[in-house]
């Protein structure tokens, strides 16, 4: 039993292979670690295995969220009739306040329109240019957590 031999057969145990049959302690190790090496992991259920959240959509509480929707539709159609009030009544008043965002979106395109070719141009090019910007983004491939 030689300890630079053992040292060679450790540092290149393929090149030095003829060195187990020399030393007994060396050939000891090597099947210890044959064994260990055959040994198989354990297998695994995937199906005990939680879903992650975007691994699919049966694990989701819609019927919670249904409940929900349906206790607050609930809950305002019982203020509204405590406050006198009618659905109708609630839905024409949303419908004015919109005629004031309506006013202002005419106002600015007929503004635009009477704008001048440079402004319209100028108008226009902005208009691709963030929009492409946003294909841009949502066309590259997202990063995850381990990227």
């Amino acid at each position: 039993m030689n300890e630079e031999a053992c040292e060679e057969y450790l540092k290149d145990p393929e090149a030095n292979a003829a060195h187990l049959r020399t030393c007994a302690k060396c050939n000891a190790e090597a099947v210890a670690l044959s064994e260990k090496a055959d040994v198989e992991p354990p297998s695994i259920d995937l199906n005990a295995l939680p879903l992650a959240p975007w691994e699919g959509s049966s694990h989701r509480a819609w019927p919670l969220v249904l409940g929900t929707a349906a206790v607050v539709a609930i809950v305002a159609l019982a203020l509204l009739d405590a406050a006198g009030m009618s659905p109708l009544h609630v839905v024409e008043g949303s419908l004015t306040s919109m005629e004031a965002i309506r006013t202002f979106l005419n106002r600015s395109a007929s503004s635009l329109r009477s704008a001048s070719l440079v402004a319209q141009i100028g108008f226009g090019l902005a208009f691709l240019l963030v929009n492409g910007l946003l294909i841009a983004l949502l066309r590259r491939a997202p990063r995850g957590i381990d990227a």
